[in-house]
């Protein structure tokens, strides 16, 4: 009996620190380590987590809906992993995990067929060929894929959760429909026409003077474009549309153009093969009628909020352009109007805009996601179809908050479960505080749409995505340790917490007044809320795990060597490297950084000298406060097309291009600063020049080698991580740097 309670805290030590596998459970030996003290702590833990009571229990009450009662209020959305796996001709064991995983949390997980015709076709070199590296979209028709298939279903129900059939998604190169994605949801007229996740992964993405067509994602349905068929374009435009792409198969959207008769075959068989759940067009009442009438399956009635589709926005209307993320009068009176034609034959009604459909900090307001008004205007109005706003409820104790006052019945959520596979349990626990929260990022949905990488990864969570092989290869601690860690950024708080997780006794050295280090920008904007929430996160962990920590105090190698630490982990990150052109060091230039906790000394117009993700970031937060901003851009582009994937940056990239208070100039080379003027060649080399109350110069991050390499030797085992290194700049680098870094503690 002591040999097994020993092995059950032990169990429990090395799941806390990461180590996945059953042999690194079983066979791998904690020789010398104080075994006694971790069991101790994990009955500690287990006691605090007895003694906390769940704060979310309209969140997580259970509720009827006509034939079923789903476990909680929570609806996982349509959001396929497109690079989770290699090149399996089936859902692979990561795939499915990650489904499994979401079942832990959500009620109602949605999946998404993708079926393809073999053999597949991977020479195409157009505009969008980067998503040929896309793995979720490759499934071989044969019964044996159908076998992992029906074995994933099975997996999210033996979590309690009901499976929702989202969709076929093919791929053909030779213009043969795979099935079923939902049109609607084109470019703008003149561009490029549909992006097919729904028929054609690839079609209608290059340039044509053909009308637009029907691909889309799954929510579209936006109004008729330049193209000339109603399923495709998002805006009006002055040009044609493209190709919009392959036509869809049994989609929500497309169902316009199926007979009721096959819709209701479709739904038999989606049954037949254990989904629960079942999307259909609001617009198509007669289907869901019929499909309620022949089968047991709830019914999700999607396409009422028509207020953009997804891809690039244009004009005043862009999400972020203003600073009031709501709809208008206009638009909840159309969606309540939708929304009681679907009384007593719809049972979710999912309300999900097309141009909100992938919020950030920019384009969300925390305590009030774009689509809850929609939710809440239809509950005013006395509707008893329950209904489910998706996009930006990421917060555990705000939904919670929603569901109580009465402004929704669920929500849709999605990457807050990537950023915390144990969202709910945390919550349940009445640990909300202790949940991971999501950036709003999308580097989860792919990091470029051309150069890559093509994998995904969660930027505050870095075991998500990462496959098991490394996960089981975190080799288990054998001794505890004193741990001294430099610097008190993200990448060393997040080091810090991990070391002090793997049992390690950790002190945190930092040479400013707080916690925090480039991210105490954050503080001094409004715009960068959800960096802001992960820092505050990263502090609050900290102070939890026990760590000691030194502020106001510069870590020397004399210092460290002097106090005998086993273990120093050197995370001294990187500065804003300071411009040395002429007229730089007037009063009214700043950097980067100090722009942002300067902003009342910065005046109504605005010069910033340098652009890139950071500085274009700079540009859209200054020019929503209200400064006029004229960006110099030294490359041919505000934001590098290589830094722009599937979804993220994607807001940034509209808002810059829409912003009255925003204007651009590329391929200029700055020659110095007068006053207020600012000397530039532009791209013919003729000298020019902008007239600015204030100027803000971005020239990059300089990595704090030198002062890292300085602890080389100043304990028996010295590591560097993060931005220190030269090699990361990110914060998912330096996140992912630290935990991997600290792990071999």
């Amino acid at each position: 009996m002591n040999l097994i309670k020993s092995l059950m805290g032990r169990r429990q030590f090395l799941i806390a620190t990461g180590v996945a596998s059953t042999c690194a459970l079983t066979c791998k030996k904690l020789a010398g380590f104080e075994t006694r003290a971790v069991m101790a702590a994990d009955k500690a833990a287990t006691a605090a987590v007895k003694a906390t009571t769940n704060r979310c229990h309209h969140l997580l009450s259970p509720l009827r809906i006509r034939n079923v009662v789903v476990k909680n209020r929570i609806m996982h959305t349509q959001s396929p992993p497109h690079c989770l796996q290699g090149p399996e001709n089936f859902p692979a064991d990561a795939y499915r995990n990650h489904y499994s995983n979401i079942a832990k949390n959500a009620a109602i997980v949605s999946v998404e067929e993708h079926f393809i015709k073999y053999p597949i076709d991977y020479s195409d070199t157009g505009p969008m060929s980067g998503m040929l590296h896309f793995s979720d979209h490759i499934w071989q028709d044969i019964p044996p894929v159908h076998n992992y298939l029906n074995r994933m279903i099975d997996d999210i129900h033996c979590e309690g959760a009901l499976v929702y059939f989202a969709g076929d998604f093919g791929y053909s190169k030779d213009g043969t429909s795979t099935g079923g994605g939902a049109p609607g949801g084109g470019m703008p007229g003149g561009a490029p026409g549909g992006m097919a996740q729904g028929g054609s992964l690839l079609g209608g993405m290059q340039q044509g003077n053909t009308p637009g067509g029907q691909g889309g994602m799954p929510s579209g349905g936006g109004a008729p474009g330049g193209g000339a068929s109603p399923q495709g374009g998002m805006q009006q435009g002055s040009a044609p549309g493209a190709q919009g792409g392959m036509p869809g198969g049994e989609g929500p959207q497309v169902q316009a153009i199926v007979s009721v008769k096959d819709l209701v075959s479709k739904a038999k068989d989606i049954e037949d093969r254990g989904y629960d759940v079942m999307a259909l067009s609001a617009n198509n009442l007669e289907a869901v009628q019929a499909v309620r009438s022949a089968t047991n399956l709830l019914l999700i009635a999607t396409g009422i909020v028509k207020v953009g589709s997804p891809g690039p926005s244009s004009g005043p209307s862009t999400p972020g352009v203003s600073n009031n993320n709501q709809p208008t009068a206009d638009q909840l009176e159309q969606v309540v109007e939708a929304a009681k034609k679907l009384e007593g034959l719809a049972d979710i009604i999912q309300l999900r805009a097309g141009s909100y459909e992938h919020p950030n900090s920019f384009t969300l307001d925390k305590e009030r996601p774009f689509n809850l008004a929609f939710a809440e205007a239809i509950k005013k109005a006395g509707i008893k179809t329950v209904v489910c706003p998706c996009a930006g409820f990421h917060y555990a104790d705000l939904n919670e908050q929603f569901i109580a006052g009465g402004k929704t019945d669920m929500v849709g959520m999605t990457m807050p479960f990537f950023a915390d596979p144990e969202f709910v349990k945390k919550a349940s626990e009445g640990r909300a505080e202790d949940i991971i929260p999501c950036i709003s990022c999308h580097d989860c949905h792919g990091i470029s749409r051309t150069a890559g990488p093509w994998y995904d990864v969660c930027t505050v969570n870095p075991k998500w995505a990462t496959p098991a092989y490394k996960l089981a290869n975190i080799p288990s601690p054998t001794t505890k340790k004193k741990v001294a860690v430099i610097g008190g950024g993200p990448g060393g708080m997040k080091a810090a917490v991990t070391a002090a997780e793997r049992g390690h006794r950790v002190t945190l050295y930092e040479k400013g007044e707080k916690l925090g280090g480039l991210l105490q920008f954050t503080d001094h904007t409004q715009w960068k809320w959800t960096y802001r929430d992960f820092k505050d996160y990263l502090i609050n962990q900290v102070k939890k795990a026990g760590i000691e920590v030194l502020l106001n105090t510069t870590a020397t190698p004399e210092m460290i060597k002097s106090k005998g630490y086993d273990t120093v982990l050197v995370a001294t990150g990187a500065e804003p490297i300071l411009s040395r052109m002429a007229g730089a060091d007037a009063g009214n230039v700043f950097n980067i950084l100090t722009a942002y906790s300067n902003k009342k000394a910065l005046g109504r117009n605005v010069a910033l000298i340098g652009a890139g993700r950071i500085g274009t970031e700079c540009a859209i937060g200054m020019a929503k406060d209200g400064h006029k901003v004229t960006v110099l851009a030294g490359g041919k582009e505000m934001i590098e097309s290589t830094l722009i994937g599937p979804h993220n940056m994607s807001n940034q990239e509209d808002i810059y291009k829409n912003h009255p208070n925003i204007s651009y100039i590329l391929e200029t080379t700055v020659k110095g600063i007068t006053g207020g003027k600012v000397t530039y060649a532009d791209s013919t080399g003729s000298e020019q020049s902008v007239q600015a109350d204030s100027i803000v110069i971005y020239s990059g991050l300089k990595p704090m080698m030198d002062e890292a390499s300085r602890f080389i030797g100043s304990a028996d085992q010295v590591l560097l991580l993060g931005d220190c290194t030269g090699k990361n700049g990110t914060v998912q680098k330096t996140i992912r740097s630290a935990f991997f870094v600290a792990s071999q503690v």
